[in-house]
């Protein structure tokens, strides 16, 4: 017992290595994303949105290129490439949560089941990297790195046009003006990606018509399908849910957990389409906040509710429930501060459960 313990991470990576080869799948739109990146990489902007099918960001396109390296042409991943990522995600999961045996073996166990989901290749793989790319560029906003932060934030729009919906998760890590300028300059340099293509050819992304999914607010509405006229209606929501959450979780550390994990349940309740690998990004930000959580085990049986959500059929219910449960996870109590899973807190007291709400306690 002594041993397994002492190399839990190591057996946790070999068993997600396993499990990641025993669940191969053939990765949604990966070779016509891989076809797109070529196009960029060829210097062909004018063609890579000419057909309004593609609703990918250029970063994701030539992340696309790279994982068709070794690939099956239906999409199915080079195994290796199954078996590292997949190792690397749970036992990169569990030092995140190291300091605690019983926090480490609960997202240890909650990453395994999202390998088997199976998480990333269940769908669109380099959207997972948006949540994290949310939650540096809120660091670096917070130790006044602004340039950095905004970029981040574009780069994040690079890989998904969605993610545009983190740019008011500033406003947890500094003052509101501050962000909104910060904010702006991230939306000028996300456009800045597309630009290349809108402008060398025809860009056709915004012609695309999405068949609406049972379970769905547009399908409550009476829609069957939907074009880009939804989006900014969506948008608007969305945008205005990450504002609210970033405001409640300002100065608190565990902002940089609860505000993508917010955005992105945001967007699976929201959407006229439902996809399991939607819930993939939330996921990522429900992993980390029961690595930066104090009380860990509300977080934890938040992040299994998001597994179970992706695996039913209505993703307005889920994500509103999960969103629900998240509001009461990060409720304000009294509290001892904390620094990081493991460290002892200090004395002094703050109205968060859930870690520091000075400054001192940021990453």
């Amino acid at each position: 017992m002594t041993l397994l313990i002492r190399y839990r991470r190591a057996v946790a990576a070999l068993l997600a290595a396993l499990l990641g080869l025993l669940t191969p799948t053939a990765t949604p739109d990966l070779a016509d994303f891989a076809r797109a990146g070529d196009l960029l990489l060829r210097g062909r902007f004018g063609e890579v949105y000419a057909q309004p099918w593609n609703q990918a960001g250029p970063v994701q396109l030539l992340i696309s290129r790279l994982l068709t390296a070794g690939a099956a042409p239906d999409g199915t991943p080079w195994p290796p490439v199954v078996a590292v990522w997949s190792a690397a995600f749970v036992a990169g999961i569990m030092w995140l949560c190291r300091g605690d045996l019983r926090r480490e073996a609960a997202a240890g166990l909650l990453a395994l089941l999202w390998v088997a989901a199976p998480l990333p290749w269940n769908g669109h793989p380099a959207e997972i990297l948006v949540p994290v790319l949310w939650a540096y560029a809120m660091v670096c906003h917070r130790r006044g790195r602004d340039l950095s932060a905004a970029g981040l934030l574009a780069l994040g729009v690079a890989i998904a046009p969605w993610a545009i919906i983190g740019i008011p998760a500033l406003l947890a890590t500094g003052r509101a003006w501050r962000a909104l300028g910060l904010g702006a300059l991230a939306a000028v340099l996300s456009v800045a990606w597309y630009l290349p293509c809108a402008l060398t050819g025809h860009f056709a992304m915004f012609q695309y018509r999405w068949a609406v999914a049972p379970g769905t607010a547009a399908s409550l509405l009476g829609l069957s399908t939907a074009g880009w006229w939804l989006r900014p209606a969506q948008g608007l929501v969305m945008i205005t849910g990450v504002a609210l959450a970033a405001w409640r979780m300002r100065g608190r550390r565990t902002a940089i957990a609860v505000v993508p994990l917010a955005a992105t349940l945001l967007r699976v309740a929201t959407d006229p389409v439902a996809h399991p690998y939607y819930w993939y990004p939330a996921a990522v930000a429900s992993l980390l906040l029961i690595a930066l959580m104090r009380r860990w085990v509300p977080a934890a049986a938040l992040g299994y509710a998001v597994l179970l959500g992706e695996a039913v059929s209505w993703p307005l219910a889920a994500g509103l429930a999960c969103l629900a449960l998240l509001v009461a996870v990060t409720g304000k109590t009294r509290a001892r501060v904390a620094t990081f899973p493991g460290v002892p807190a200090t004395s002094q007291t703050c109205r968060s459960k859930d870690g520091p709400c000075s400054p001192a306690g940021w990453p």
